[in-house]
Protein backbone atom coordinates (compact mmCIF):
# COMPACT_ATOMS: atom_id res chain seq x y z
CA UNK A 1 0.00 0.00 0.00
CA UNK A 2 1.36 3.41 -0.96
CA UNK A 3 2.00 5.60 2.07
CA UNK A 4 3.91 8.78 2.81
CA UNK A 5 5.54 9.63 6.13
CA UNK A 6 4.99 12.97 7.86
CA UNK A 7 6.34 14.24 11.15
CA UNK A 8 4.90 17.00 13.31
CA UNK A 9 7.59 19.43 14.51
CA UNK A 10 7.13 18.86 18.27
CA UNK A 11 6.50 15.12 18.14
CA UNK A 12 8.90 12.26 17.69
CA UNK A 13 6.12 10.15 16.22
CA UNK A 14 5.84 9.59 12.49
CA UNK A 15 2.43 8.77 11.07
CA UNK A 16 2.04 7.06 7.72
CA UNK A 17 -0.22 8.92 5.31
CA UNK A 18 -2.56 6.85 3.19
CA UNK A 19 -3.55 8.36 -0.12
CA UNK A 20 -7.20 8.88 -0.91
CA UNK A 21 -6.97 6.63 -3.98
CA UNK A 22 -6.27 3.68 -1.63
CA UNK A 23 -9.29 4.51 0.54
CA UNK A 24 -11.80 2.50 -1.53
CA UNK A 25 -9.69 -0.61 -1.01
CA UNK A 26 -9.51 0.12 2.72
CA UNK A 27 -13.28 0.58 2.93
CA UNK A 28 -13.86 -2.71 1.14
CA UNK A 29 -11.38 -4.88 3.06
CA UNK A 30 -12.62 -3.91 6.55
CA UNK A 31 -9.13 -4.32 8.04
CA UNK A 32 -9.06 -0.70 9.17
CA UNK A 33 -11.21 1.10 11.69
CA UNK A 34 -11.80 4.53 10.14
CA UNK A 35 -12.09 7.25 12.77
CA UNK A 36 -13.47 10.62 11.72
CA UNK A 37 -12.43 13.28 14.24
CA UNK A 38 -14.66 16.06 12.88
CA UNK A 39 -17.50 17.35 14.99
CA UNK A 40 -21.13 16.46 14.27
CA UNK A 41 -21.66 19.72 12.38
CA UNK A 42 -18.84 18.93 9.95
CA UNK A 43 -20.21 15.48 9.28
CA UNK A 44 -23.75 16.80 8.83
CA UNK A 45 -22.58 19.45 6.35
CA UNK A 46 -20.00 17.40 4.44
CA UNK A 47 -21.08 13.79 4.84
CA UNK A 48 -18.88 10.93 5.99
CA UNK A 49 -16.73 8.18 4.57
CA UNK A 50 -18.70 4.90 4.56
CA UNK A 51 -18.03 2.87 7.68
CA UNK A 52 -16.28 5.68 9.55
CA UNK A 53 -16.83 6.02 13.28
CA UNK A 54 -17.17 9.54 14.63
CA UNK A 55 -14.97 10.37 17.61
CA UNK A 56 -14.74 14.17 17.74
CA UNK A 57 -11.18 15.43 18.19
CA UNK A 58 -11.89 16.69 21.71
CA UNK A 59 -13.02 13.19 22.74
CA UNK A 60 -10.05 11.23 21.34
CA UNK A 61 -7.94 11.47 24.51
CA UNK A 62 -10.86 10.43 26.71
CA UNK A 63 -11.50 7.43 24.46
CA UNK A 64 -7.80 6.52 24.58
CA UNK A 65 -7.77 6.82 28.37
CA UNK A 66 -10.81 4.56 28.71
CA UNK A 67 -9.26 1.63 26.85
CA UNK A 68 -7.54 0.27 29.96
CA UNK A 69 -10.73 0.23 32.03
CA UNK A 70 -13.16 -0.61 29.22
CA UNK A 71 -12.50 -3.80 27.23
CA UNK A 72 -15.10 -2.63 24.67
CA UNK A 73 -13.24 0.61 23.97
CA UNK A 74 -12.91 1.50 20.31
CA UNK A 75 -9.12 1.46 20.63
CA UNK A 76 -9.07 -2.14 21.89
CA UNK A 77 -10.10 -3.38 18.45
CA UNK A 78 -7.74 -5.52 16.38
CA UNK A 79 -6.29 -4.22 13.14
CA UNK A 80 -5.29 -0.79 11.95
CA UNK A 81 -6.73 2.64 12.63
CA UNK A 82 -7.13 5.26 9.90
CA UNK A 83 -7.84 8.78 11.18
CA UNK A 84 -9.49 11.43 9.02
CA UNK A 85 -10.82 14.98 9.37
CA UNK A 86 -11.62 17.75 6.90
CA UNK A 87 -8.10 18.42 5.63
CA UNK A 88 -5.88 15.89 7.39
CA UNK A 89 -4.30 18.06 10.09
CA UNK A 90 -6.49 17.42 13.16
CA UNK A 91 -6.66 13.73 12.32
CA UNK A 92 -2.86 13.66 12.11
CA UNK A 93 -2.65 15.10 15.63
CA UNK A 94 -5.24 12.55 16.84
CA UNK A 95 -3.21 9.76 15.21
CA UNK A 96 -0.09 10.96 17.04
CA UNK A 97 -2.03 10.88 20.33
CA UNK A 98 -3.11 7.31 19.60
CA UNK A 99 0.42 6.23 18.75
CA UNK A 100 1.84 7.92 21.84
CA UNK A 101 -0.74 5.98 23.88
CA UNK A 102 0.53 2.65 22.60
CA UNK A 103 -1.82 2.08 19.67
CA UNK A 104 -0.03 0.34 16.83
CA UNK A 105 -0.87 0.48 13.13
CA UNK A 106 -2.03 4.10 13.10
CA UNK A 107 -2.50 5.95 9.80
CA UNK A 108 -3.83 9.30 8.59
CA UNK A 109 -5.83 10.04 5.44
CA UNK A 110 -3.75 12.35 3.29
CA UNK A 111 -5.81 15.43 2.42
CA UNK A 112 -8.65 14.30 4.68
CA UNK A 113 -12.33 14.13 3.87
CA UNK A 114 -11.99 17.03 1.41
CA UNK A 115 -9.60 15.01 -0.78
CA UNK A 116 -11.87 11.96 -0.60
CA UNK A 117 -14.95 13.98 -1.49
CA UNK A 118 -13.17 15.64 -4.40
CA UNK A 119 -12.12 12.26 -5.78
CA UNK A 120 -15.57 10.73 -5.27
CA UNK A 121 -17.53 13.73 -6.54
CA UNK A 122 -15.98 15.29 -9.64
CA UNK A 123 -15.63 19.05 -9.59
CA UNK A 124 -17.93 20.87 -12.01
CA UNK A 125 -15.58 22.46 -14.53
CA UNK A 126 -18.16 24.56 -16.35
CA UNK A 127 -17.27 28.22 -16.66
Amino acid sequence: METQNLKLNKSTEIIDQISVDKLEEIINNHEYTIIDVRGPKGIKNQGAIPGAINVPFDDVEMELDSRNSNPNSLFNREGSFLFCCTGGVMSYVAAIKAKENGIKNVFNLEGGHSAWKKLREPVNEEI
